[in-house]
């Protein structure tokens, strides 16, 4: 606990020096820290798409390093009220977008269809066709409902460290009663994100849920810094490339070491199962085919389960 303190202390000194579009990405790679102290202190084996995970988030981090600029310290020269007002609003569109999903959600019943689902999960792999076609909807409900928490828990997270640098920058602007404002919203925030990742747990996959949250959270607080906070990207063509690629390489890499290859197909394909049927025609044409192929070997292999399922059952009813 001592150890999360200096950690937290630690980010909001971060915050106060740095923009969130750095520092938020930088921060999720402590599981590469974790990975080689699990190594060499623990005595745990690691697979080799591990390492190389490790690697590829290292590199992404020396490229936000490299394309760092003096000036990307400063705090912006824009309108503190600006600050707040753009910042206020992405947080109202999230809490807004949070409250008709849930209400739509309990409205049409799927509580109790996520229960049923959990229930489903633990006990059978697989819903059969035919008398099972309603547990089976009930399950690819709650699977999407979970992938839906865990990126709204995500957008929490990130939002909360966007809050924590705005309270610095409001400070330095207006007053310094803004720090502990900052604060307080960014500590609100990290337990709305908690609570809705809490709920995604409840009915989906452990693996899945945490990588949508560990996604979205990176996504969110760079895309916050930038719209809310005036975070610029390098002055240079080059090094604007290198900022990219190296958020890339580190989503790439933080993705892997939380689930692993096996959980970022399973990932991609729970995120294509919530995408509306106009998203599909806004993706490039090789992404569409390639996550539709994932989606329907998934579809084949729960199909053959099923089918083992069925027959187990009708071997034990003639057994007996």
């Amino acid at each position: 606990m001592l150890v999360d303190l200096g950690g937290a202390l630690l980010m909001i000194l971060a915050f106060a020096n740095a923009p969130v579009s750095v520092v938020q990405p930088v921060s999720a790679v402590g599981l590469v820290v974790l990975l080689i102290f699990s190594h060499f202190y623990l005595k745990e084996r690691l697979q080799w798409h591990e390492w190389l995970a490790a690697c590829v988030a290292f590199l992404g981090v020396l490229g936000l390093g490299a394309s760092a600029e003096p000036s990307h310290l400063d705090h912006p020269d824009i309108s503190a009220w600006r600050v707040l007002g753009t910042f206020s609003g992405l947080v109202a569109l999230l809490g807004l977008e949070c409250w008709w999903r849930h209400t739509h959600a309990s409205h049409n019943g799927l509580g109790s269809h996520s229960g049923a689902a959990h229930h489903h999960h633990h006990h059978q792999p697989a819903a059969p066709p035919g008398s099972s076609a309603a547990a089976a909807a009930a399950a690819a409900a709650a699977a999407a409902d979970s992938v839906l928490c865990g990126l709204e828990a995500g957008a929490c997270f990130g939002f909360s460290a966007a809050a924590c640098r705005t309270g610095f920058i409001l400070a330095a602007k207006l007053s310094v009663v803004w720090v502990p404002l900052g604060l307080a919203a960014s500590v609100v925030l990290t337990s709305s994100g908690f609570l809705l990742q809490t709920r995604g747990l409840k009915a989906g996959n452990t693996v899945i849920v945490c990588v949508a949250a560990a996604t979205s959270s990176m996504i969110t607080g760079v895309a916050a810094g930038m719209l809310a906070l005036d975070e610029k990207l390098p002055s240079g063509h080059g090094m604007k490339l290198v900022r990219l690629t190296s958020w890339l390489f580190i989503l790439l890499g933080v993705s892997c070491l939380a689930g692993g290859t096996e959980a970022l197909a399973a990932t991609a394909r729970a995120f294509a199962a919530c995408l509306p049927p106009w998203a599909w025609r806004l993706l490039p044409r090789p992404v569409a085919v390639t996550v539709h192929k994932l989606q329907k070997q998934r579809t084949q292999q729960q199909h053959q389960q099923g089918m083992g399922s069925e027959e187990d059952e009708e071997g034990l009813e003639d057994m007996v």
